[in-house]
């Protein structure tokens, strides 16, 4: 029997980082394809900020680093924010509808400095009774013990619990621990798992 629910956040519920490269064209005289570039060059520094390695002062830094973007580095900061600021349609309606019958938690894979502000800025997240953010416990969704930490922090049982992401990666490591998972897709897509599931 199901009784806990584990979701992610970025391009579940809220849009994150991905796709954040079109509002910094819009905003700046920087190409989408040159930002893309500089963020796949620069993936270690990202992936050890959202470990809480580093700041997000410490990151724009590496990724502006050997670039003619300095003048831009607060530009770069509010179209990130702006991107932050971006729904997933429809998706919160479903976890409203989950939140009676369920023990509802958030895992995500972000960085301090942004999820201070999606926090302040999205109250509908208040619906999660618990969340957990890499940069406060040091792993990523991908490295081997994230999972187990949740469970055992929780107090709650694999068997009872299913975990929503977009990346069937992050799904894949909570299919080790023995946690059902389902890799999202849209709202409707994850509506019809859970139907199917006899979850709603």
């Amino acid at each position: 029997m199901i009784k806990n629910i584990i979701f992610d956040l970025s391009e579940v519920i809220i849009s994150g980082y991905h796709g954040v490269e079109h509002i910094i064209e819009q905003n700046t005289n920087i190409s989408s394809e040159e930002v893309l570039k500089r963020k796949k060059e620069t993936i270690n520094v990202f992936l050890d900020t959202m470990r809480g390695k580093y700041s997000e002062d410490e990151y724009l830094e590496t990724l502006i680093e050997n670039t003619n973007w300095n003048e831009n580095k607060e530009i770069i900061k509010r179209s990130i924010r702006q991107n932050l600021n971006t729904k997933v349609d429809e998706t919160i309606k479903i976890v409203e509808k989950l939140k009676e019958k369920y023990n509802l938690i958030l895992l995500s894979d972000h960085i301090k400095e942004w999820v201070e502000y999606i926090l302040s800025t999205n109250k509908d997240l208040e619906v999660f009774k618990h969340k957990y953010f890499s940069y406060e416990y040091g792993t990523l969704k991908e490295d081997e013990g994230t999972f187990k930490y949740i469970l055992e922090k929780e107090k709650i049982l694999a068997s009872e619990t299913i975990f929503i992401d977009d990346n069937k990666d992050n799904v894949k490591m909570a299919n080790k621990e023995g946690i059902q998972g389902i890799v999202f897709e849209n709202a409707k897509q994850l509506e019809y798992e859970l139907e199917k599931m006899q979850i709603i």
